[in-house]
């Protein structure tokens, strides 16, 4: 299949296989996306990449899935203003994943404060289309199942949840709002 798609802001139109897992293809491209070669199957939750802004776990998603997309890595990703704002939170309230899940957790930040900062708010995706909620974006339940998709557990959600709402208020200073 003809796959046409951006990573870290570079055009590609290459022919892959439909089925070939995002993560392998972007390996190709990317000389400084490393991922751990034992995941396969989201049992880590470290290849995470922003797909049109939004978190995905890069084993999971097909190659026809990618078609079109804009895809962002944390090594593109953390030369933004916005990763220093993350990365100043973290030095401000003493946190530190660790190595193996620093680029997935980043990444999960900013994609929270993306798509908070589209809507100015943040619906419950496990309510029902009729039921909907608000919810805080310093909601720590909200806060679990959005980390959840990453397995390691060297972060408590409470340390986490002060990183967001810390980082969140260092991204309206640079907006200036």
């Amino acid at each position: 299949m003809k796959l046409n798609f951006t990573v870290d802001g570079v055009q590609h139109s290459i022919s892959v296989n439909a089925d070939k897992p995002l993560n392998r293809i972007i390996e190709e491209l990317v000389p400084s996306f490393a991922i751990s070669n034992a995941c396969r199957n989201a049992s880590c939750g470290n290849c995470i990449v922003l797909v049109n802004g939004n978190a995905a776990l890069s084993c999971l998603i097909p190659a026809f899935r990618a078609n079109g997309s804009s895809i962002l890595t944390y090594s593109a990703f953390r030369k933004t203003r916005f990763c220093h704002a993350i990365e100043r939170a973290y030095a401000e309230t003493g946190t530190r994943p660790c190595e193996q899940c620093y680029a997935a957790k980043t990444l999960l930040i900013g994609s929270l404060l993306n798509r908070y900062d589209q809507t100015r708010t943040i619906l419950d995706v496990n309510k029902t289309q009729d039921n909907k909620q608000n919810i805080s974006i310093y909601d720590q339940n909200y806060l679990a199942r959005e980390f959840s998709i990453n397995s390691c557990k060297c972060v408590d959600i409470g340390q986490l949840a002060q990183v967001v709402e810390l980082a969140y208020t260092f991204r309206r200073r640079q907006s200036g709002r």
